[in-house]
């Protein structure tokens, strides 16, 4: 019998119908819940400018304190007859911007500042997990994991907005307990991964970016409205609430939607299959002419290698990547692309707050950047294919930061607008790199591999945080933009020279195609 190329089947019933849409809207939803709470928190965790609470300070003083003034205060000592610095035990906080926030709540400011960089690190390292989404979606089917996690987070929305409302526990506790909460918010907001595979999963090689935008938009909407929610909404304790109420109701969605069908044919699980692919035939008003082969699936040659079949687990898979020098070359490639573009989207969209002007607006204007990168995206690659508008955004993202430290101080206000590109820019290469790495490997192990490589990219995310700490403490400002443009431009280099076009590629089933 012939080969069961995937693509053929779609190719025949349509590869973007009424129903596909609806189910990769649905999917998108998925997505909510990330951005909810890992962005939510950046105007829930936001540091509002603040001082020593002090009478010798004036409301006029707050823009312009120093160090010294925000975090100590000055008193005439009996034993020296002099003045000398005492460490400040309570603030005053700006409300030019904020009502509250947690730093003004939980006072982490100064020599307890630390506590905010800890709960983005704990995010960052629960978002790890991922490489145990990939493997439990490739085992247990795309769904039910989706399912899962997305019940977890809604959990966990309700106890973060249950501990940010109560004080039942004494401060120290709160400050701990809510560190590991975001650990395992890290932990379930690696879903976003396996909505992407489930929509190139249920389309052709022909719309797989315009399937992979759907949850991508969905996103940057969300995050569009986090920012208008927290703008009207400037109290953290009200804003966490919208949060959790909104995120009980995303799994409600999830029935909605069905199981890949590539992963129920590889699981030999047939008439599952044929049901989906009946359902987006109907929409499409295409018959379909592949139900035989399907059918006699268990004398198909759908295997992981070309003419034998074999159950292969991920650690196999790890060896087998090893000992292909050149899928292991294309391998550390993409783990660097996703490495760098990681450090640089993360590195400007928790950081807002710190770039010139209002942060409500400067939120709002980098997440409509979002979406023209991604109206971008779909209308670059349909033409000049993948490689080229990848490598392409990488260079400007490293031009955009570049500029920023080299521009003189009379025009140093341009530097939002300059950092607002580079968004947009990082923003095209990061949702792009998604639809590459699931082009690049075989159904059997697409979601192991692309979750491997973007888990060990979140080194990236969790460097984020400290690339601005470091700037911070050697009072070198523009650090993070020189870092962020080396690695943008060594990123493009490598990706460039070394990878293949995957552009009407048909998904590759099994290692020879890989």
């Amino acid at each position: 019998m012939k080969s069961l190329k995937h693509e053929n089947i779609y190719e025949d019933i349509g590869e973007f119908g009424p129903y596909q849409m609806l189910v990769f809207f649905l999917i998108g939803l998925l997505a909510v819940q990330p951005s909810l709470t890992g962005y939510g928190f950046v105007f829930i965790g936001a540091t509002p400018d603040h001082q020593c609470k002090s009478p010798t300070f004036s409301q006029q003083q707050l823009k312009n304190s120093s160090i010294e003034n925000r975090c100590y205060y000055k008193i005439y000592s009996n034993e020296t007859k002099r003045l000398e610095y005492e460490p400040c035990t309570e603030w005053t906080y700006s409300k030019e911007y904020y009502d509250t926030t947690l730093v003004t709540e939980w006072n982490l400011v100064c020599s307890d500042s630390y506590f905010k960089d800890l709960y983005l690190t704990m995010h960052f390292i629960g978002t790890f997990a991922v490489i145990l989404t990939g493997i439990l979606s490739d085992k247990f089917g795309r769904k039910r994991v989706a399912f899962t996690y997305v019940c977890f987070n809604s959990i966990l929305s309700v106890l973060s907005a249950i501990l940010l409302n109560t004080n039942v526990f004494e401060l120290s506790f709160r400050r701990v307990l809510f560190a590991i909460l975001k650990l395992f918010y890290g932990i379930s907001s690696s879903v976003y991964s396996v909505a992407i595979i489930l929509v190139i999963e249920l389309t052709g090689p022909n719309r797989r970016i315009l399937a992979s935008n759907f949850v991508a938009i969905t996103l940057v909407v969300t995050n569009f409205m986090i920012g208008v929610f927290a703008y009207f909404c400037r109290n953290h304790k009200s804003l966490s609430v919208i949060i959790a109420a909104v995120s009980v109701l995303i799994p409600a969605a999830l029935w909605i939607v069905p199981e890949s069908p590539r992963w129920l044919i590889l699981q030999k699980r047939k008439t599952e299959a044929l049901k989906i692919l009946r359902k987006i035939s109907k929409s499409n008003n295409r018959p379909m002419k592949f139900i035989e082969e399907i059918e006699g699936l268990q004398h198909s040659t759908i295997s992981l290698c070309s003419n034998k079949n074999e159950n292969i687990d991920y650690f196999e898979i790890l060896k087998l990547i090893i000992k292909k020098r050149q899928y292991l070359f294309r391998s550390l490639i993409l783990l660097f692309n996703w490495i760098v573009t990681q450090v640089i989207f993360y590195g400007v969209s928790f950081f807002t707050e710190k770039l010139d002007g209002n942060p409500y607006f400067n939120f709002i204007a980098a997440t409509i950047l979002e979406l023209f990168s991604l109206i971008t995206i779909q209308l670059t690659t349909e033409r000049f294919g993948r490689k080229l508008p990848f490598t392409i955004s990488l260079v400007l993202t490293g031009l955009s930061f570049l500029t920023i430290p080299l521009l003189p101080d009379m025009y140093y206000s341009f530097s939002t607008y300059f950092a607002l590109f580079g968004k947009f820019c990082i923003t095209f290469s990061f949702n792009l790199l998604y639809t590459i790495t699931s082009e690049f490997y075989p159904t059997f192990m697409r979601n192991s591999m692309t979750s491997f490589l973007i888990a060990i990219g979140k080194f990236g995310s969790i460097s984020s945080t400290y690339v601005h700490v470091m700037g911070d403490l050697f009072n070198f400002q523009n650090l993070p933009f020189f870092v962020f443009a080396a690695t943008s431009f060594t990123a493009a280099l490598l990706f460039f020279s070394f990878l293949p076009e995957t552009k009407n590629r048909s998904l590759p089933e099994n290692l020879d195609d890989f």
